[in-house]
């Protein structure tokens, strides 16, 4: 991927407000209340979904045998998020 390219997911649609950023060699996310984290796309290993229960899930960004980031979402949500960023990463 080209650094300059942008690519934009909406995790839960539009209306929902998060919001993960492919860009210049980054991932970065975004809520409406300015929740966010942002990790290099070279130090991604992979990405986990922990279900915390009551339909929530634990989207977690691990590289290099530690954890970098991760936000709390609808377990649909993160597992989508999930093969979006391993998809695009």
């Amino acid at each position: 991927m080209a650094n300059s390219e942008k690519k934009i997911y909406r995790v839960g649609g539009f209306l929902a407000g998060q919001t993960l950023t492919i860009e210049n060699g980054y991932l970065q996310y975004m809520t409406a209340y300015a929740h966010s984290f942002r990790v290099p796309l070279q130090d991604i290993s992979t990405v986990a979904v922990d279900d915390v229960g009551w339909g929530k899930a634990m989207l977690k960004i691990i590289g290099h045998g530690t954890e970098l980031a991760k936000a709390k979402m609808p377990l649909t949500w993160a597992n989508k998020a999930q093969a979006w960023i391993l998809e695009n990463k």
